[in-house]
């Protein structure tokens, strides 16, 4: 019996056809299909790849701090490319380097051109530059070895600091993280209500401890940042002393931290530890975007949105997007939750150009916007996706035949036999359309008809 062949695009939807035995022609640069396999497939030979572009990606923060220094890195999809960056005008060469943030806040754009072989190719990065993000403000009467503790750390760490007076830190009391030195119990009420951020507060005496040596426990919050288990102090009397958690801030008076320090290197590390958590708890939670910044047409693209707060903990989140071309909004992608309190949203896009991406996210009460701008190349994904050679193995142990040229095609056809599918319909005709049903009605009407009349009813 003859064969009827339905011709459908790959990748149209197929509807009625989706439980047809099928038969595969293309070039195998496909994704991998839901359901059955084809019977037989048809492989051929494949137009040359086109390169991708030669930056795949920038690491580098979205947000410094006024003045601080920081690391960037280019992701390219091809060794021996010669690539340059620049930002507020000074220009380096590599792939990797750091960058000074200017001292004024605003956005700024990291320019990055990438060239090899005559191809160019060229990606702007915006980086949003803020008064304080990585300082701690120190509050002093006089120099004391607790503030030189504090700006080597400074070296160490990487964060810049703020030093004030008592007297200074009245006018001048930025909304900071704090060193707060010497002072007494109504000072640091003061300090404390006027300060939204955590505070460390230390004794400004410097007498040489004394006494016997005893072994903490470090706090918990403190080891989680890769402080010892334990530290080891001395003091002057016989009273035990710890370094206590008050709310938000740390109490660590009653400890000469300096001379400790000297004395016990694990000691000089909880200390490095305290003013790590200070920055910490002192970070604000943050919306994190992860995903593309150029696609090609009908590519899919995703991004993966989270809210980070200074513990690095994603928090629940309502989140939203919108993609939107001028005026007019082109899509508005639904969000998908994953583990972790994540969610992905997810589009592709048919038209090459400029698109800009906004994402709002709410999380405990705080509104968080992010915003950047999407290229869609001019280019047919199947120009770029790869020869799918892990569906193909599969494939090969469950096809009938598969053909690579003109000849094998040709043999295999001869050779195939397709079996056919027979299909028996039952036809059910109502009664009213045969002869003998209106026959037997007009015989019943006509008897009817005679026994009234002989009984004079008619």
């Amino acid at each position: 019996a003859p064969v009827k062949w339905v011709i459908s695009d790959f990748n149209a939807p197929q509807g009625g056809n989706d439980e047809l035995p099928w038969v595969y022609i293309g070039d195998g640069h496909i994704e991998t299909p839901k359901g059955p396999g084809p019977i037989g497939s048809v492989l051929l030979e494949a137009n040359a790849l086109q390169s991708p572009p030669l930056i795949n990606n920038i690491v580098v923060p979205e947000r410094v701090e006024a003045g601080s220094r920081f690391n960037f890195s280019i992701r390219i999809s091809t060794e021996g490319t010669n690539v340059r960056s620049t930002f507020n005008g000074a220009s380096s060469n590599g792939e990797e380097g750091t960058i000074t943030a200017p001292d004024r806040p605003g956005t700024y754009v990291l320019f990055v051109q990438a060239e090899r072989n005559g191809v160019k190719d060229v990606v702007e990065q915006p980086i949003e530059v803020v008064p304080y993000f990585n300082t701690i403000q120190i509050i002093t009467p006089y120099p004391h070895p607790h503030v030189g503790m504090v700006t080597r750390l400074s070296k160490e760490l990487g964060f810049s600091y703020h030093l004030l007076t008592w007297d200074e830190a009245k006018t001048q009391l930025k909304p900071l993280p704090t060193v707060a030195i010497g002072g007494g119990e109504a000072v640091f009420e003061q300090l404390d209500a006027r300060l939204e951020k955590p505070i460390l507060w230390l004794d400004s005496s410097n007498d040489p401890p004394q006494g016997v040596a005893v072994r903490l426990k470090t706090p918990e919050r403190i080891g989680a940042l890769g402080a010892p288990e334990y530290y080891t102090i001395r003091k002057r009397d016989k009273k035990l002393v710890n370094l206590l958690r008050e709310g938000v801030n740390w109490n660590g008076r009653g400890i000469n931290w300096y001379q400790n320090s000297l004395a016990y290197p694990e000691t000089r590390a909880v200390f490095a530890g305290i003013i790590k958590g200070l920055l910490r708890d002192a970070r604000p939670d943050e919306l994190r975007v992860t995903g593309p910044i150029r696609v090609y047409q009908n590519q899919k693209a995703e991004w993966v949105v989270s809210i980070v707060n200074n513990l690095s903990q994603a928090l629940p989140a309502d989140v939203s997007m919108k993609i939107t071309r001028g005026e007019e909004t082109f899509d508005v992608p639904q969000p998908l939750s994953i583990a972790g309190n994540g969610y992905t949203l997810s589009t592709s896009i048919a038209t090459a150009g400029e698109y800009t991406l906004e994402i709002n996210a709410k999380a405990l009460g705080q509104q968080y916007d992010w915003r950047n701008t999407l290229t869609v190349l001019p280019s047919s994904i199947e120009l770029h996706r790869p020869y799918n050679k892990a569906l193909w193995d599969r494939y090969s142990k469950e096809e009938v035949w598969r053909a690579n040229d003109l000849s094998s095609l040709r043999s295999a056809l001869a050779e195939w036999e397709l079996e056919g599918q027979s299909m028996v319909r039952t036809k059910k005709t109502p009664q009213h359309t045969v002869w003998w049903y209106w026959g037997a009605f007009l015989l019943c009407a006509f008897v009817e008809w005679v026994l009234r009349r002989r009984k004079g009813l008619s």
